[in-house]
């Protein structure tokens, strides 16, 4: 008989970024390991098509931490989980307490610690946060960096840590059959100062010159999209801002690139980087907690902040064809043997496989 899992996220398909995509893979590939999901997003629950969450703060993840809070009974009540499954992190679910009924395993796709350091606004967000990840039988850290964070400034157990990356799609996200169609440049993410779209362009605008035939593109949304558009009227159509794009439309965007670019000064893993490696796209990025644990990957990192080493790196990728061809290859190798979910899943059904063993033994 298979297991029930209640999976809680903000974040749904469509996602909005990496955890909508973890979810959605996570409801797909778990039934390969005897496991039901049942989705608790805003979108889907007992709540119907579609919860009205009040407003009460101005942080949309939160509104709806505090309104699953009061509705768990009804969840259990609708679902009768055998284990639940949070996901967690900036943008992510947060619970004060453990909720009823059945184990709790909580995956930590960053921490607020990693996104904010010690901002003081930010602080109940990780205090919340961390209470959450205390109370779970077991942590899912995607990375080495997000673990760390995890024991450091959250206090969790390093016995209760499994670090198992997020999973690449490697049969949907492939090299094109031919590179030499490879014309642009490609930043995707949300158009946050966080995410160092600032940095993309403005390095863009010294490649334009060097490169007269370079393009390059943005895909993503967020409170910098309307500079991002302003700055475009100025490339003379060779900067696009395509905004948010579908699935299809990512995967070609992965496919034409010639070097993936991540000025990003955090990540939990990287996600869209991995996407990219899968379509033997080269990744320039910065040295940051998140992107540092690919080193040896086919990634090339500089120093946080270093705008010229950022340009140096891709410029060199354009221009030498035997390092990208290298780093090209030894991307999609690495993708496929240790990100690709057919190797991700099984870590996961592990952990679930244990915790639901140990609280059998411990139920009275």
């Amino acid at each position: 008989m298979s297991r029930r899992v209640a999976i809680v996220s903000f974040d749904d398909v469509p996602p909005i970024g990496g955890q909508g995509r973890y979810v959605g893979a996570l409801e797909r590939e778990m039934a390969s390991e005897g496991y039901s999901v049942s989705m608790i997003t805003p979108r889907r629950g007992p709540w119907g098509e579609s919860a009205k969450i009040p407003h009460r703060t101005r942080r949309p993840p939160l509104d709806f931490s505090l309104y699953l809070r009061s509705r768990l009974n009804s969840v259990v009540d609708a679902v009768h989980p055998d284990l639940w499954h949070f996901q967690g992190g900036p943008g992510g679910v947060m619970v004060r307490r453990h909720p009823p009924a059945a184990p709790l395993v909580y995956t930590a796709h960053h921490t607020y610690r990693t996104a904010h350091g010690r901002n003081l606004t930010t602080m109940p967000m990780g205090y919340l946060e961390s209470r959450g990840y205390r109370c779970a039988e077991h942590v899912i850290a995607v990375s080495p960096s997000t673990a760390a964070s995890l024991m450091a400034d959250s206090g969790v157990n390093k016995e209760k840590i499994s670090v198992i990356p997020a999973g690449v799609d490697t049969d949907w996200l492939q090299p094109p059959a031919d590179d030499s169609e490879r014309d642009t440049i490609l930043f995707v993410g949300r158009l946050i100062p966080a995410k160092g779209v600032q940095y993309f362009v403005a390095m863009f605008r010294t490649l334009a010159k060097e490169h007269p035939n370079l393009i390059a593109e943005v895909c993503g949304d967020g409170i910098l999209f309307p500079a991002a558009i302003g700055a475009a009227d100025q490339f003379d159509g060779r900067l696009r801002v395509l905004g948010r794009v579908s699935d299809e439309e990512l995967r070609e965007a992965y496919r034409r690139a010639r070097v993936f670019v991540m000025p990003s000064r955090f990540e939990g893993l990287g996600l869209v980087a991995l996407e990219a490696m899968a379509c033997g796209t080269p990744v320039v990025g910065m040295d940051v907690p998140g992107l540092k644990d690919m080193r040896g990957t086919g990634i090339t990192l500089v120093a946080p902040d270093d705008q010229k080493g950022l340009h140096d790196e891709v410029n060199r990728l354009l221009l030498d064809g035997s390092r990208w061809r290298e780093l090209s290859a030894q991307g999609v190798e690495v993708v496929r043997s240790t990100y690709a979910w057919q190797a991700v899943v099984p870590q996961i059904a592990e952990v679930y496989r244990s915790v639901l063993a140990s609280s059998s033994t411990q139920a009275p």
